[in-house]
């Protein structure tokens, strides 16, 4: 097979996973939000000074589906009111486009199934990292204005930058996929087995690698 017919077969079936993956559903945008909520409440708990709660927003009308109640429970007027926040996330943004893109480029991907399953567990659980990273980030930012956080003034903007990049402007939610994608689904031979006309899904290899 060329590897324009490989090109080509590979476009039509991203297209097609990914336009299945992110179309709108009825129901999943409001299960993968609780998902996403639950998540990172396992991972960002209260603690300490810290009071955080991952809620569903009542305003279904907007992208920002997910509330962050973060609070400093050391500062309080007496009467039991923390000083805190409110914040908004969108957690499809955020959270499932990455993944969707992730997971319809290794659908799409010229290498056999049980590569795919491989590649389809391990990257699974590296969007995530990289999720909640996001979302770390972005809490992470937000704490200084309560003092939960105390940043230097050179650390503070490489926080902001990160949340600009992870949570504001979602580019990174384009490119880690696809770097995911990459390392978890090709080995170096791949490259050149699709040059050279052969199928890399019916190659030979070591270990686990169809």
């Amino acid at each position: 097979m060329s590897p324009l017919r490989y090109v080509g077969g590979f476009c039509w079936r991203f297209v097609l996973a990914y336009g299945l993956l992110i179309a709108p559903w009825p129901g999943w945008n409001a299960a993968y939000g609780s998902w996403f909520r639950a998540l990172n409440q396992s991972v960002f708990v209260s603690d300490g000074q810290r009071l955080l709660r991952f809620e569903a927003a009542k305003d279904v009308r907007v992208p920002m589906d997910t509330l962050i109640e973060l609070a400093n429970r050391a500062r309080g007027d007496g009467s039991g009111n923390l000083a805190g926040m409110r914040l908004l996330l969108d957690s499809r943004g955020v959270g499932w486009i990455p993944s969707a893109l992730f997971i319809a480029l290794t659908l799409a991907s010229p290498v056999g199934w049980r590569r795919r399953a491989w590649a389809l567990a391990l990257g699974f659980v590296l969007i995530h990292v990289y999720i909640v990273f996001s979302v770390g980030c972005f809490i992470w930012n937000q704490s200084a204005g309560i003092g939960l956080v105390a940043l230097p003034p050179f650390l503070k903007a490489v926080v902001a930058g990160l949340e600009e990049t992870m949570v504001t402007q979602l580019g990174a939610s384009f490119v880690v996929p696809v770097v995911i994608w990459a390392v978890v689904t090709f080995r170096v031979l791949d490259i050149g087995r699709i040059f050279s006309n052969e199928d890399p899904q019916r190659a030979p290899s070591r270990g686990t690698t169809m």
